[in-house]
């Protein structure tokens, strides 16, 4: 009889260490995750993403700079269908380039850098063009899913890409007239 409470005891245990071994929830991660999913490999292998940290103006002349005498930008993903990065940032840009022909760049603003992203890229030519397409899931680890899709542009040998709402605001002017500001300008320096 005593065996049979033994056993009986010992089997309790194991259901609640069980119980409490399943149910823990995970641990945060502690870097964010960009995959290509559903991307013809060819289009894959020419495909990088770099990584800018708050910019306000971004220069590309071969190379991605933050202005024309600075260090190249933070290469994240090179050619590779999947890779992951720090998630320690607050207000990044993330530029996809495709075989230095097209590009598309992403702004990012994380309301808390203690949280990890997953972005989904989906990357397919346009059927009536050579255009491509970019389809993209920002899936936070708390909170809503952001879905987002859009053509890529055209690159150029030598342009600059500047966000003119992180600029300072120009002085006001009384002729001016008021309208939408472009959040974006490219300015082309060589074609």
């Amino acid at each position: 009889m005593r065996g049979t409470w033994i056993i009986l005891l010992i089997m309790v245990i194991i259901g609640v260490g069980m119980y409490f071994w399943f149910g823990r929830k995970p641990k945060p991660a502690s870097y964010d995750t960009i995959v290509f999913k559903n991307t013809d490999d060819t289009i894959i292998k020419k495909m990088q993403v770099y990584l800018a940290d708050d910019p306000k103006e971004v220069m590309f002349d071969s190379v991605w700079l933050l202005s024309p005498d600075s260090t190249p930008l933070k290469k994240v993903l090179d050619g590779v269908a999947q890779d992951t990065m720090s998630k320690q940032y607050s207000n990044i840009t993330l530029f996809l380039t495709y075989d230095h022909k097209s590009f598309y760049d992403l702004e990012i603003t994380k309301p808390n850098p203690k949280l990890a992203y997953n972005y989904t890229f989906e990357i397919e030519p346009m059927s009536d063009s050579d255009t491509l397409v970019i389809d993209g899931l920002i899936t936070p680890q708390v909170g809503d899913a952001m879905h987002f899709a859009s053509p890529m542009m055209e690159m150029y040998s030598k342009f600059v890409v500047t966000y003119n709402h992180k600029l300072p605001p120009p002085p006001p002017d009384s002729l001016a007239i008021k309208g939408h500001d472009p959040n974006k300008t490219i300015t082309i320096l060589r074609n």
